[in-house]
């Protein structure tokens, strides 16, 4: 096997890591499992990324992936995980859907994906067949998880696995959406999980619990 054969196949399966763990993501009944997971699919996507820049020649995606991995992998989880710490929160509690629906719905979506991004796979960048139908799927994940969980916290963290899918097509679609553009895309979320923290905080203090519903109770 010659050496862009056994990177394609280590592309492939990365890709295949970022997808089982956006997976994964809906049958946590612990937060910090949820964080723990949404880690290892970033460091998934980083290696995903640096493949394909090896593969295809494009140094700029180096930058890319080594910004993935050193902010969504390493940096975000930490974030989080001192939120969960700081506020004594780690059950998952009054999801507006079950695990079991999660998981199936989940799997329905990845079916979607398949069927509707499938036949767009020729017309992307990257050889490889199964990336955009990856992509679609680890997005439509990420925003089921965003709308189906009640703490602010998880709710991030399904915006953060959008982010990947996000991610994933652009690279698949035109070797990156811009590196500047992923660049203060990954700087505004690093923002986002420091505002969600003194949020959270926040929240804590005033109405002893992180429940997303809180806020809607004010809106009348």
């Amino acid at each position: 096997m010659s050496l862009s054969s056994a990177a394609l196949s280590a592309l492939d399966l990365s890709a295949a890591v970022a997808l089982v763990t956006a997976w994964l993501c809906l049958v946590h009944r612990r937060i910090s499992a949820l964080v723990a997971t949404y880690a290892i699919q970033s460091a998934a996507v980083a290696i995903t990324v640096g493949l394909i820049a090896y593969l295809y020649q494009t140094p700029d995606l180096y930058l890319l992936a080594a910004t993935t991995f050193g902010v969504n992998a390493v940096v975000l989880p930490w974030v989080m995980d001192r939120v969960i710490l700081s506020l004594k929160v780690d059950r998952m509690v009054g999801m507006y859907a079950s695990v079991r629906t999660s998981a199936l719905v989940g799997l329905g979506l990845l079916l979607l994906s398949v069927f509707v991004a499938g036949p767009l796979a020729p017309v992307a960048e990257v050889s490889s067949g199964g990336l955009l139908p990856i992509s679609m799927a680890t997005l439509l994940i990420g925003f089921f998880l965003l709308l189906s969980r009640r703490k602010a916290i998880t709710q991030v963290v399904g915006l953060l696995v959008m982010n990947n899918g996000i991610l994933l097509a652009g690279v698949a679609l035109t070797y990156g959406l811009g590196l500047f553009v992923e660049l203060a895309l990954a700087a505004n979320l690093l923002v986002l999980a420091i505002v969600a923290r003194i949020f959270l905080t926040r929240m804590k203090e005033s109405f002893d619990h992180v429940d997303a519903d809180a806020l809607r109770a004010l809106e009348g």
